[in-house]
């Protein structure tokens, strides 16, 4: 590797002159490191930028003023370069009120340049450098002041590589016609995933009315985690809220019966959980199912037939199957398919012209056209 240069910031004066001196340049890495154990938000320890050869490592426990790094995140005219940056864009979101954009995740690049799904950050600087990076700072508290040497160096180390290796992806991306599709995915990540009701696999088991309840109460325990800024889990374990959704207790005598329900919790909680149960008891289920049941066995053999097709296609285009459609992907153009329903959104962008449309032509061309979806 080459000599890491950085710059430990904790000032706001000098954050500013820092941004100040560098808006002309085209590219910045950014990267940080946070802490997420017993409260709902991230709390940020690190922030990273590169835009040269120094890294430039802000405290953020030093910083009053974070407008001018809004602005820099905002800057249309600055390309961001990030590693898979989901939670870090949860760091942004609560901590600055932005996220980075334009986004440049150099982990879908890699995908969309056909180098592989899911690449971690370690593995991608080997392919492009041949240096091993020692990752034995990932575990340590980046929140204890003063922050050490060694972590200081970790720090500097992986931005300082994804700013370069960042540049080269974005230039292969444009050479290869695919930046527009990168640029349409990073904007439309959805910062917390796919949301708190993705995690209850089972629930599409429950009767309607059953999942009202199960909706109702994942609302309210998302309030109630921001609003205390508690793990979800510490409000509510995920169990015991299927329990509930399936009981729909009326008194707090019957929420003793629940199991996994503890004490103070009750105690806590209990009238506030009563409450929301009974809300739903008034309003009419759910017209269709909030959770989708998981494909029929005519749907699984079209998934089968679809994924081989998928593949096809993306050796074709040169990128990662996973990155074409996902397996969850196929599930939903399937599912749409067969029960008559318009596609969603995200599957009519750039993946449409590039797969999608490939598929449903398969589709029409072997099913009988009583079931044709345009």
């Amino acid at each position: 590797g080459w000599l890491m240069i950085y710059e430990l910031v904790e000032s706001d004066t000098r954050l500013e002159q820092l941004l100040a001196l560098h808006q002309q340049h085209r590219f910045v890495a950014i990267d940080t490191e946070f802490r997420r154990r017993d409260t709902f938000y991230p709390q940020v320890a690190l922030l990273q930028l590169c835009w040269d050869k120094t890294a430039y490592l802000v405290d953020p426990l030093k910083i009053s003023s974070t407008a001018a790094l809004s602005q820099l995140f905002s800057n249309s005219a600055v390309v961001k370069l990030l590693h898979s940056p989901s939670e870090d864009l949860e760091v942004f979101q609560h901590w600055l009120g932005v996220v980075p954009t334009p986004l440049f995740d150099t982990q879908r690049a890699l995908a969309l340049l056909g180098h592989g799904f899911g690449l971690g950050y370690r593995a991608m600087v080997e392919v492009f450098t041949g240096d091993v990076i020692s990752k034995a700072e990932t575990t340590s508290d980046w929140l204890k002041r003063p922050l050490s040497d060694r972590q200081l160096h970790y720090a500097a180390v992986d931005v300082t590589y994804l700013r370069d290796i960042g540049q080269t992806l974005h230039e292969k991306c444009v050479s290869d016609g695919r930046l527009d599709w990168l640029l349409e995915d990073t904007q439309a990540l959805k910062i917390g995933g796919r949301g708190p009701s993705a995690k209850f696999k089972s629930a599409w088991k429950l009767s309607p009315k059953e999942q009202g309840v199960l909706q109702a109460l994942i609302a309210w325990r998302e309030g109630e985690a921001r609003r205390l800024d508690r793990p979800r889990s510490w409000i509510l374990p995920d169990a015991v809220m299927t329990l509930l959704a399936r009981k729909a207790p009326r008194h707090i005598a019957e929420l003793t019966q629940i199991e996994g329900l503890h004490q103070t919790v009750i105690r806590k909680r209990g009238s506030a959980i009563l409450g929301v149960i009974d809300n739903t008891r008034s309003l009419a289920p759910p017209a269709t199912n909030l959770w989708e049941a998981p494909a029929k066995s005519r749907e699984k053999e079209w998934m089968i037939k679809l994924g081989s097709a998928v593949k096809v296609r993306a050796d074709v285009l040169g990128v990662a199957p996973e990155i074409l459609l996902a397996n969850k992907d196929i599930e939903r153009l399937v599912q749409c398919y067969f029960q008559k329903r318009s596609l969603p959104s995200d599957l009519l962008g750039w993946r449409y012209g590039a797969v999608v449309e490939v598929l449903l032509n398969t589709l029409s061309e072997s099913t009988p056209p009583t079931q044709v979806q345009q």
